[in-house]
């Protein structure tokens, strides 16, 4: 996989040091931020970037996290990350995760995100994100 070649919810890194454990494999909760790190950067380029969450007076969190290990990445590794939303309900967002070396399948991994206003209260899917979720739908892989 070449970083040319990089679809807009696909996320390429390099495994760093201070990622990593003791035996040079990356360490299991280094995942997370990588896939945030991922989720953000397909936002970005999809038209969704941090300030126009902030514009809309909302923020987000994590509701659940979900990861199943297949297989260690190591320091220096060449790893890619595709994002999807299969799920976005009224109130909650799930994003998927796939990390891979290559074609092997690293980790896949789930989280749900909520929705809450400018002082915390629950809110509904923000409509304009959900307008851009829906509208790349199939790069998203969105089903429901």
């Amino acid at each position: 996989m070449d970083k040319a070649d990089n679809a807009p919810n696909v996320y390429y890194a390099r495994v760093r040091s201070h990622q990593t454990d003791l035996n040079a494999a990356m360490y299991h909760g280094a995942y997370l931020d990588l896939f945030d790190d991922a989720r953000i950067e397909t936002f970005r380029r999809i038209g969704y970037t941090y300030e126009r969450m902030l514009a809309g007076n909302w923020g987000v969190f994590i509701r659940t996290v979900h990861c199943d290990f297949h297989a260690p990445a190591f320091m220096d590794d060449w790893i890619s990350v595709t994002v999807s939303i299969p799920r976005l309900t009224t109130a909650t967002m799930t994003a998927r995760y796939e990390c891979r070396r290559g074609e092997e399948l690293l980790v896949a991994g789930e989280n749900t995100y909520v929705f809450v206003d400018d002082s915390r209260k629950p809110l509904r899917v923000p409509r304009d994100l959900r307008a851009l979720i829906e509208e790349y739908r199939d790069l998203l892989n969105l089903t429901t």
